[in-house]
């Protein structure tokens, strides 16, 4: 049964809509100057560097249980998003699981080309791992299309025969830029922060420039297999849902260990809330997960 907090927060949320008349310059901003003034996470700092040429933002805890890095890409559709919009939630992250975290800036589309994300996010990778970070102590992570920018690296780490992470999660992920997935039908009434027609519109950035499913904005259609463990969260009311089920499974199918956490009456990256009692136990899970994988290695 949705918990009282949950309901009161759904109460204050606004589905977003299609505006035409906003730039997507104008909608980058408008999200970043809504978030300029918060204050991360209590028991956590920040540093800024500039990391193979990309903005990065080091969110570090006060005393890490060790010396693990969780590489984040965020969400944003690949279009919004930045490290302003995700500082704050990424501290949050920082703190609950212990764990430094290194939140990538990555170049968004359309002004750069479909493989930008992806390879800002791998030459973040590649310099850490070049200045002496074993693979073993560093894990992927992502939100909605930042878990589309984690898996599109996995894929092509694999290909270059490069050691890859011990582990990657996915919060919400959104894996098929094509929308072919049923849950954009079944969880249209119940979703409270997306709509299929916002995403229909969201579209016009890819169309015309790149195949919606292209494995590369599309990793749901990629080759999976020989992929590091891997942890997908997801909730039973987000649009993006069949993205994280269908993902899951071919994951399996092709030999990837994974899981898939479904909770129930959450929404799209609903741990962004932090007084949900369903973030406290997505960023449990995650923890234990990291943990019992990483002890693996």
């Amino acid at each position: 049964m949705t918990n009282s907090v949950s309901q009161k927060i759904r109460a204050s949320l606004i589905r977003s809509p299609v505006q035409p008349q906003l730039s997507l310059e104008e909608e980058r901003r408008q999200w970043e100057d809504a978030v300029r003034d918060d204050v991360i996470a209590e028991g956590c700092s920040e540093k800024a560097e500039e990391i193979a040429g990309t903005r990065c933002l080091w969110l570090l805890p006060d005393n890490p249980q060790n010396d693990d890095i969780l590489l984040y890409a965020h969400g944003g559709g690949l279009v919004t998003g930045a490290i302003e919009t995700h500082r704050v939630f990424c501290s949050q992250i920082a703190v609950a699981l212990n764990r430094t975290i290194l939140l990538v800036g990555y170049r968004r589309l359309p002004e750069h080309q479909a493989t930008a994300p992806r390879d800002d996010f791998l030459a973040v990778y590649s310099l850490l791992i070049n200045e002496g970070t074993n693979s073993d102590r560093i894990a992927f992570a992502g939100d909605s299309s930042g878990a589309t920018v984690v898996l599109s690296a996995l894929v092509r780490l694999r290909e270059k025969g490069t050691d890859l992470p011990y582990a990657a999660v996915s919060l919400s992920g959104a894996f098929d830029t094509s929308l072919s997935g049923e849950s954009f039908q079944s969880r249209a009434e119940v979703d409270p922060v997306l709509s299929p027609e916002s995403l229909i519109d969201w579209q016009k950035h890819f169309i015309g420039r790149i195949d919606l499913a292209d494995p590369v904005i599309s990793p749901l259609f990629a080759e999976l297999h020989n992929l590091p463990p891997f942890l997908l969260l997801a909730g039973d009311h987000e649009l993006w849902l069949s993205d994280s089920v269908r993902m899951a499974e071919r994951l399996k199918a092709q030999g990837t260990d994974s899981s898939l956490s479904v909770y129930a009456d959450m929404w799209h990256v609903w741990p962004m809330w932090p007084e949900l009692p369903e973030t406290a136990k997505a960023f449990l899970e995650i923890d234990r997960f990291l943990t019992r994988t990483q002890q693996l290695v």
